[in-house]
């Protein structure tokens, strides 16, 4: 389903390596179209239920039960595609996990960081499935964070914003300062496939 044979590898990674405030890259058209037909149809049969916290409302799946999205989280994991993700982003993973979920009107993320410590995630990933034009909103922002002596964030200021394209992977770095957030979706439904590399 995911063939990363044809990703200009020296491209990503001068992008993930140049990318501020820390590293991510976006790999867009990632599976073929009769592909994302297929896996837009699988997440649509997945159970979907409220998640809510202090700093996220959204729908969120457990682990994809359908086919399609089973085989989507395979693939992603697989060696070749892990074997792609080292040389972009110097880090060797042992596998992925992931969930889909759909963010509908007022749903957002608050700014968080997805390190935790004793669990080794290394890289957060979103896929986007919504067709073009199926949401307004949901922008994934990422911050500068200002830390004093001890390592503790004393500032912050927005310094990326991604657009969340339709069959766009977009993968970024996971630490103590990589703060980030969804921005409230206004309208339709934004709907993804997400998780970490470990």
């Amino acid at each position: 389903m995911i063939d990363p044979s044809g990703w200009d590898l020296p491209s990503l990674t001068d992008r993930w390596r140049s990318a501020t405030p820390f590293g991510h890259v976006a790999i867009d058209d990632l599976v073929a179209r009769a592909a994302l037909d297929e896996l837009r149809q699988g997440v649509s049969k997945e159970p979907h239920w409220p998640n809510r916290g202090e700093i996220f409302e959204m729908m969120a799946s457990g682990p994809p039960q359908q086919p399609t999205p089973r085989a989507f989280l395979e693939a992603l994991g697989g060696p070749a595609v892990r074997d792609a993700l080292a040389a972009i982003t110097g880090y060797r993973l042992q596998r992925v996990d992931g969930n889909s979920y759909v963010y509908l009107a007022g749903s957002y993320l608050l700014p968080h960081t997805d390190h935790r410590p004793g669990v080794d995630r290394r890289i957060a990933y979103v896929y986007y499935l919504s067709p073009e034009g199926a949401f307004t909103g949901g922008e994934l922002d990422l911050y500068r964070c200002t830390t004093d002596g001890s390592g503790d964030i004393v500032a912050t200021e927005i310094a990326a914003t991604l657009a969340p394209r339709p069959n766009r992977l977009l993968l970024f770095d996971v630490g103590l300062t990589t703060l980030h957030q969804v921005r409230e979706v206004t309208g339709g439904a934004r709907i993804s496939l997400a998780g970490w590399f470990y």
